[in-house]
């Protein structure tokens, strides 16, 4: 369900932040994020943190070799142990899907010492069903999106997956924001691409189906918007580029979408280093309130859009050093907080 309140253009983070320490990375969190609060996913601290490796551990036959860096499934193990995975997608057994704290060490330190007197929402992330389809081989280095059993498969450990982390943030928020994270997804357009929209979005329902708070995607890239707009997702996460482009084709999608009490975020924060050394508060802000114009002249009601939005970073900042990713978690603050008064949303 959607959330129960209106986000009116609060910060939202992604999630992933360049610490090795989760009571560092959450205390940073909190801190300039702590109203939707994402529990903060550590790439830097273990190759099992990062984020393809994170969503899909414990699938069936997978090999994970930390020493040599490399993740893929076993075949011959993965077909003999793709029953116990089906019958706990059957029967809804989240613990199949379970995560330990090495794994997914803020994820713990989250639900351990909750989310503070500020916490609204808690936001929780995994990889999508496209994204770790296309990254994620056999032991052949044939991506597994190429094999309809195994990609079915991802999608059922992936519902678990989302449904279990859900479940442990219900204990610590009022209402949680649940995100697919697909930042391959444009690669649907590639005429290489071996399924048919329906299917993607097939595979993303799928996923989103075991969410009982907001569902949430998060993409970037060359991406149409439109599609997603017609599967089950309520808040729609992308670069502030996706929904230029968006603007640029036309807003009919986007204010049904709107109407029908969807969400949008849009990630114009900077993820990379240089960029963040550039910009300021005030800049960012300009670069927003063109955008909401364009929205505006294309027919989009503003008062609702703004209503109905979340501000974030344009993508992952996982793998920033730390000063730039503080920088960009400030930045983020302070733009969602001018732009929250400039707008009379406080």
């Amino acid at each position: 369900m959607p959330l129960p309140f209106y986000p009116a253009c609060l910060p939202l983070s992604l999630g992933a932040l360049p610490y090795r320490s989760a009571v560092q990375a959450l205390d940073v969190a909190r801190r300039c994020a702590g109203t939707l609060l994402a529990w903060p996913q550590l790439p830097q601290r273990s190759f099992r943190e990062q984020c393809l490796v994170q969503s899909i551990i414990g699938f069936p036959g997978l090999v994970v070799d930390a020493a040599a860096f490399r993740v893929y499934v076993d075949r011959r193990e993965a077909e003999r142990r793709l029953d116990a995975l089906l019958l706990a997608y059957l029967e809804h057994t989240i613990d199949y899907a379970a995560l330990s704290a090495d794994d997914a060490a803020g994820l713990a330190e989250i639900v351990r010492i909750g989310g503070g007197r500020d916490l609204r929402a808690v936001k929780g992330q995994i990889l999508g069903p496209i994204s770790v389809a296309l990254q994620l081989t056999d032991e052949h280095e044939q991506p597994l999106i190429y094999d309809d059993m195994l990609f079915d498969a991802i999608a059922h450990m992936l519902r678990l997956r989302v449904a279990w982390q859900e479940l442990r943030l219900s204990e610590i928020a009022p209402a949680t924001i649940m995100c697919i994270d697909e930042p391959l997804l444009e690669a649907v357009a590639s005429p290489f691409f071996p399924h048919d929209w329906d299917r993607v979005a097939g595979q993303i329902d799928d996923v989103l189906a075991g969410i009982s708070g907001c569902r949430a995607l998060y993409t970037r890239g060359n991406v149409d918007l439109n599609h997603l707009m017609h599967t089950s997702v309520e808040l729609l996460i992308a670069e502030s580029a996706v929904y230029r482009r968006l603007c640029a084709s036309g807003c009919d999608e986007l204010s049904a979408f709107l109407e029908r009490g969807g969400m949008v975020g849009i990630g114009i924060i900077p993820s990379d280093a240089n960029r963040l050394a550039s910009v300021s508060v005030d800049s960012l802000f300009e670069e927003f309130a063109s955008l909401l114009d364009d929205f505006t002249s294309q027919g989009v009601a503003r008062d609702r859009m703004l209503q109905q939005m979340v501000i974030s970073p344009a993508q992952s900042l996982g793998y920033l050093d730390s000063a730039s990713a503080e920088r960009a978690l400030y930045l983020l603050a302070g733009v969602s907080q001018r732009i929250r008064e400039e707008y009379a949303l406080i």
